[in-house]
């Protein structure tokens, strides 16, 4: 198996912390390591070697790739010329890979920016997905997690027929698959017991995703084929920006979910999320930095050591502190800071994005 790391992202929702020029998968927020350092070293035991591993990333972000992964060979870097979401991404890293290895290849396409509790369970999740691929080709398989509170930002995939497994991981078919619901749908979901966080991780031979670009997106299709080649580059940017689900994974006929009750996962992708992984006082803050608290409770404080940061009377409040800009907002509406990051290019302040 061959396994690709997806770090193109700006990480818009992470603002004013994650930037174009320093997105988050390149800072340890919540731990000593970046989160793509992380994601590398939970793949690493996978591999036979590093020449299995491929990082997607963006022109602008390569060097720092190099040197934040320096075991990485150069060769395995795929360059996007600029970001367009998923499908494309997607796209252009599956014709990369075919032209190396063929399209018979099995490849784990996985976001570098995750929360995942036990990399053991995990790994063996993508093993018992690789070995269902084997025998059942034309599938696609998606690693669901047990939902622990319902996120609106999340996309959701109800479980059907069992298709394979072995006592921890089982493999089904998806049933149905909810884009984003509104809180009040996600409690129901999550009640059901039937259904799942969609993580946006993917696993499937390159034949089975190629054919679905060609069938759906014919264009995105030819394009990231001559971009995986060296040619035509400056057509990528005219490629739609939209998700592989929208491209192509909502319509593709065999997908099934694979299921491990030890997984436990988490999109580091918003203010509310990095405050649940970092510890709390009693009074339910999460600090980072130089800061004096009084009378302030279930509120995330987050700046610089040369910085002080002092609050009254807060509850339930985010407030991020960098060197050139501040935002502050109530923690429940913190999943709307990329309006923030759209405004701003709206408005030309691009020495803030």
């Amino acid at each position: 198996m061959k396994i690709v790391i997806r770090a193109g992202g700006s990480g818009t929702r992470l603002w004013p912390a994650s930037r174009e020029n320093n997105p988050k998968q390149f800072q340890a927020l919540i731990g000593k390591k970046t989160f793509v350092r992380d994601t590398v070293d939970r793949v690493k035991p996978l591999l036979k070697n590093n020449g299995d591993l491929f990082i997607s990333v963006n022109q602008k972000m390569a060097g720092r790739l190099k040197k934040e992964i320096s075991e990485l060979p150069v060769k395995n870097i795929i360059l996007e010329p600029t970001g367009r979401n998923t499908g494309p991404a997607m796209c252009l890293e599956s014709c990369f890979l075919a032209r190396r290895f063929g399209e018979d290849a099995i490849v784990a396409s996985l976001p570098s920016d995750d929360y995942i509790s036990d990399a053991v369970s995990f790994r063996a999740m993508l093993r018992e997905a690789e070995k269902f691929l084997e025998k059942n080709s034309g599938y696609i398989v998606t690693p669901g997690a047990r939902p622990t509170y319902p996120d609106a930002g999340y996309s959701y995939i109800k479980i059907g027929e069992k298709l394979a497994g072995d006592k921890e991981t089982k493999i089904f078919k998806v049933a149905d698959w909810v884009e984003k619901p509104d809180v009040h749908h996600c409690k129901k979901l999550i009640q059901s017991r039937k259904y799942f966080y969609h993580t946006g991780m993917y696993i499937w031979e390159l034949k089975t995703v190629l054919d679905l670009f060609r069938k759906f997106q014919p264009e995105m299709y030819e394009v990231c084929s001559l971009v995986a080649e060296g040619r035509r580059v400056g057509d990528y940017e005219k490629l739609p920006k939209i998700s592989v689900e929208t491209a192509i994974t909502n319509r593709a006929p065999k997908i099934a979910v694979a299921i491990s009750e030890k997984f436990v996962w988490s999109d580091l992708g918003k203010w509310q999320i990095i405050a649940e992984m970092l510890s709390k006082d009693a009074k339910g803050n999460v600090t980072k930095g130089k800061n004096i608290l009084i009378d302030t409770k279930n509120s995330l404080v987050y700046g610089p050591e040369n910085k002080l940061v002092a609050t009254i009377g807060l509850d339930g409040i985010v407030i991020v502190l960098t060197e050139d800009a501040l935002l502050v907002c109530p923690k429940d509406r913190a999943g709307e800071v990329k309006k923030i990051v759209e405004e701003l290019g709206e408005r030309g302040l691009k020495k803030y994005l």
